[in-house]
């Protein structure tokens, strides 16, 4: 299991902003929008919620998933694939929400719905990475590429306007 979250806060390393612009190009958002770390839960809070939220990240992200459901299945009986990522999702229930509780703790926030948020995030990331790993795609897929930031204890946000935020 990974310490997932606890570099929340922290700035990100210049190989943590290069694997953000890596993840941002390969899901076709080539606009080189600026890259900014978020220092706490308040602000987190802020941008997840922030109305001019950029949806061309989610949109490009939904498109992927599609694409590689399609490409996974491509193959595989569809059972088979449904069995494989539903025990992805069983297992990566727990772990994210406690660790996501745990780092909030430590940074005084007690919200829960943002605990949810954080860990909703990383539930979600998860099962795209194993999406992408069924689907044959390289561990420089964008998809391995946001897990491995969780991974290195930082959640990506949003897109706003010309700037992704990552906490």
């Amino acid at each position: 299991m990974s310490d997932w979250f606890f570099m929340l806060g922290e700035p990100l390393a210049g190989s943590e902003r290069e694997q953000v612009r890596a993840y941002l190009i390969g899901l076709g958002l080539d606009g080189q929008p600026s890259i900014e770390s978020v220092p706490n839960f308040a602000e987190a809070a802020r941008i997840i919620s922030h109305s001019e939220w950029d949806r061309r990240w989610w949109d490009a992200e939904q498109r992927e998933r599609v694409r590689l459901s399609t490409q996974a299945a491509h193959g595989r009986h569809r059972a088979e694939l449904l069995q494989a990522l539903s025990q992805s999702s069983e297992q990566a229930i727990a772990a994210p929400h406690g660790a996501a509780a745990v780092q909030a703790a430590r940074m005084g926030c007690s919200d829960p719905g943002l605990i949810r948020a954080a860990a909703g995030a990383l539930g979600e990331a998860q099962y795209l990475a194993k999406l992408a790993e069924l689907a044959s795609e390289t561990p420089a897929h964008p998809f391995s590429l946001k897990l491995a930031l969780f991974a290195g204890g930082h959640w990506p946000l949003a897109l706003v306007g010309d700037q992704f935020y990552v906490f």
